[in-house]
């Protein structure tokens, strides 16, 4: 009995240890199955206003979610959760994605997050 206990405590700590092989996890309101719109050259504008004097049609919301799957690793960054963003965008043909909004904690499920959420738009050149 003494040995199970100790392979099961064995296998729990090499699980938790591996764990942390993945260090952040991306979610999205877009899914992987989008065609995709634009370059990945490209670089897509990130901003937090509306874009005052500049034209654009609408395209969409687009979400995403960067989570800390350990507490070993550093929170999310801001950066992370544009670059996730632009990804997004560009999958739907968005050139921009405007009034973006962060928002960063602790969930239930994880280490650490940054949501940001913002309308990918495509400029009128």
């Amino acid at each position: 009995m003494k040995l199970k206990r100790i392979a099961l405590l064995s296998a729990v700590v090499v699980a938790a240890l591996t764990s942390g092989c993945a260090s952040y996890r991306t979610s999205s309101n877009i899914t992987s199955d989008a065609p995709s719109g634009l370059p990945a050259n490209m670089k897509i504008l990130i901003s937090e206003d509306s874009l005052p004097g500049r034209k654009y049609k609408e395209i969409g919301p687009i979400e995403v979610s960067v989570k800390k799957l350990t507490v070993f690793h550093k929170d999310p960054t801001k950066e992370q959760a544009n670059k996730a963003l632009s990804e997004k965008a560009r999958a739907v043909g968005a050139d921009a994605v405007i009034n973006t909004t962060y928002k960063s904690g602790i969930g239930f499920t994880t280490w650490g997050y940054i949501d940001a959420n913002g309308t990918g738009v495509k400029l009128a050149d």
